[in-house]
């Protein structure tokens, strides 16, 4: 998946309607991983410590908590 298809998807799960009553869709370890390009196995150390734990073994992340960190380590011009 291209970076250009990484920020529509993205884009496309900021837009969609599919938050009902305040709570946004979770993304998958994969999910994750195709979304910042990197390995699902390295989406636990660069992540993991905003996951939600759903059930034991099954972690979930909010798309809003991996931008805002995306956003935060972004580098200053």
């Amino acid at each position: 998946m291209s970076v250009d298809e990484q920020g529509e998807l993205l884009l496309r799960r900021e837009e969609s309607p599919a938050v009902v009553g305040g709570i946004e869709p979770l993304l998958t370890a994969a999910e994750v991983g195709r979304l910042l390009a990197i390995p699902t196995k390295r989406v636990y150390e660069v992540v993991g410590h905003l996951a939600i734990q759903l059930a034991p073994h099954t972690l979930r992340w909010r798309l809003s908590d991996i931008a805002a960190l995306i956003e935060s380590r972004r580098r200053s011009k």
